[in-house]
């Protein structure tokens, strides 16, 4: 077994950045191959004389193309204000040594052809339509495939050209002018000019569509197109990590380019599950199978070239054990992302190569505020009393799981405070969670826990811990799609969600704590949590903003939000003939892969 491990381990983060909800175990067994540079919302927006201040003092045309190298970003980023970004900058220096280690080790003489068979840890898969994918998993494996950006990453996680050949940024950092480049085509053959990022982005922030990518476009006053190369985009603020969290291949979604006609040809739902895109691989609409998964053939007319696969099969492996089983029987050649299940059992295995770098995200259990007598503190907070962190970790992560004390991940050193300096109102305490329970009348209460088969080492674990204050934990298991339906319709008692944070910790605390948040569906509806939240984003007073982020943690820990789990490592694997694989934190560009058969 060949194993590449990131160095920046310790520091717990190559850049991964997302606003994305996902299940227990869609969490558990894939961790963080999520987006790897993406906005949520406009963070620590200054106040408009600081902003004349900061245009005044910083020269934001060190954006422009045809390379913005990780060092600008991180100067610029610091200079800015956006600490959290910078410090995921400056860890993701880690993946470069990482991919020269991977090249170096595999590189041999590229072979055009053959089919990857790559095993996908998820039982369904909601949409493909850029706009409204909300799985980070789907946005950086797939949609970068599938998809290109304006721009994109190199192995360091330097912005460099994708379908702009190059870019402007004027010095007050309000204008970014892109030249895309010339005979861009989608995969239907329709010319990709710069008027479909405008179709796009109009597309994007309507409210009617309801994209979850639309608050990434929030800061935009104006988009423009003079010729069919040229794009405009004008924000109200200067905000540095723009390009790789709006305009990036994968994470930048909100602006990934689609063909207007075939979008009113095939409407939103079906283009959804068979969209038209422009990056390396295109589908094939036929192979398309809900819960089975489907083909990616390589475009021929890509702008960088045809890739070296010829077709890409996506099978979708809902259960990580199978998963595993599929991989080490040879049954697919690559996973996206390897199950803990069976992390020591791959690891094993001469023939196989694993990737590992460290992850930043955060999973809870949460219950429903609009079911009693989840609306009563008392049973919120005896349910967090009652779980054993130390026993669920080993039972169900094999003690690979990190303990979270709350939204704050460890990538964001700056704000983040590990659980063993904290005394936590949520450590557990079975003799107070029983005295909580009795109080609140949750003897033979029979709680509703949804989530997916993935889940059920986490939901039997804590069933069963749940029983010793008296809960009858009804589990209650189904495919990806439904279980998205429910539980953003808020039709459960309890459920387990979680976030892969962005590149500042505003999108991990207000997309899920406030409660006007696309991720509350919970029903938190706490004054002070929106009173902090709101104010977090109006400073750009990095202290001031840890005093706030941090009281806020406090605040919804003791409210008992969630009960916080843990952070989990990202891990792919595939066999030693799978060669080319460059490592990108947080993505899978596939069309440098090629097969040693």
């Amino acid at each position: 077994m060949f194993l590449i491990r990131s160095t920046a381990d310790e520091v717990f983060g190559p850049a991964q950045f997302v606003d994305n909800i996902f299940t227990p175990c869609e969490t558990a067994c894939y961790t963080n191959v999520k987006d790897m540079l993406r906005i949520g919302r406009p963070l620590a927006v200054p106040q408009r004389s600081q902003q004349m201040k900061d245009r005044g003092t910083i020269d934001w045309s060190v954006l422009s193309g045809p390379r913005v190298s990780r060092r600008t970003l991180l100067q610029l980023a610091a200079a800015s204000g956006a600490t959290a970004y910078a410090a995921q900058l400056s860890n993701a220096s880690a993946s470069g040594s990482t991919t020269q280690r991977v090249m170096g080790a595999l590189r041999q003489e590229a072979k055009q052809g053959g089919e990857l068979r790559w095993g996908f840890g998820l039982g369904q898969i909601p949409t493909l339509d850029p706009a409204q994918v909300n799985l980070g998993i789907v946005a950086g494996e797939l949609l970068s495939n599938l998809f290109s950006g304006l721009v994109q990453f190199d192995q360091e996680l330097a912005i460099i050209p994708d379908l702009a050949e190059d870019w402007e940024v004027t010095e007050d950092g309000l204008e970014y002018t892109f030249n895309l480049r010339s005979g861009l085509t989608f995969h239907n053959g329709d010319p990709l000019t710069a008027n479909d990022f405008i179709y796009t982005y109009e597309r994007t922030i309507d409210p009617d569509f309801a994209s979850p990518q639309a608050n990434k476009l929030a800061l935009v006053t104006d988009i423009t197109a003079p010729d069919d190369s040229t794009l405009i985009i004008t924000q109200s603020a200067p905000y540095a990590p723009f390009l790789a969290t709006a305009c990036s291949r994968g994470p930048g979604r909100a602006l990934a380019p689609v063909p207007q006609r075939a979008v009113e040809e095939m409407g939103d739902e079906q283009f959804g599950q068979a969209p038209v895109g422009c990056g390396p691989f295109m589908i094939v609409p036929e192979t398309v199978e809900t819960g089975g998964g489907f083909e990616m053939v390589a475009f021929e007319n890509w702008y960088a070239g045809r890739p070296l696969l010829d077709k890409v099969t996506v099978q979708l492996v809902a259960e990580p054990s199978t998963l595993v089983s599929a991989l080490e029987a040879g049954d697919v050649d690559m996973v996206d992302i390897v199950p803990l299940i069976g992390y020591e059992q791959i690891s094993s295995v001469e023939d196989i190569t694993m990737v590992e770098a460290a992850g930043t995200n955060w999973y809870g259990l949460t219950m429903s505020y609009n079911r009693p007598p989840w609306d009563n503190i008392d049973a919120r907070m005896a349910v967090v009393k009652a779980i054993d962190f130390d026993d669920l970790n080993r039972k169900a992560f094999f003690g690979r799981a990190i303990r979270s004390i709350g939204p704050l991940a460890p990538a964001f050193g700056w704000v983040y405070v590990p659980a063993d300096e904290v005394d936590s109102p949520q450590t557990f305490n079975l003799d107070e969670a029983k005295e909580l329970a009795k109080k609140a009348g949750l003897e033979g209460v029979q709680p509703q826990l949804i989530g997916t088969p993935a889940d059920q080492r986490v939901t039997e674990t804590i069933r069963s811990q749940l029983s010793e204050i008296g809960l009858d934990v009804q589990v209650d298991q189904m495919q990806t799609n439904a279980y998205v339906e429910r539980r953003t319709a808020g039709d459960f008692d309890m459920t387990m969600l979680g976030s892969v944070v962005d590149a500042d910790p505003d999108d991990g605390v207000w997309n899920y704590f406030h409660s006007t948040g696309p991720s509350n569906p919970q029903g938190y509806n706490n004054p002070e949590a929106d009173r902090l939240v709101d104010a977090q984003r109006e400073t750009a007073d990095e202290a001031e903003r840890t005093r706030l982020l941090q009281e806020l943690q406090t605040l919804v820990a003791n409210d008992a939000v969630y009960r916080f789990f843990y952070h989990l490592p990202d891990v792919t694997a595939f066999y030693n003939y799978v060669q080319g694989y460059v490592p990108i934190p947080e993505q899978r560009y596939l069309e440098t892969v090629w097969l040693d058969q």
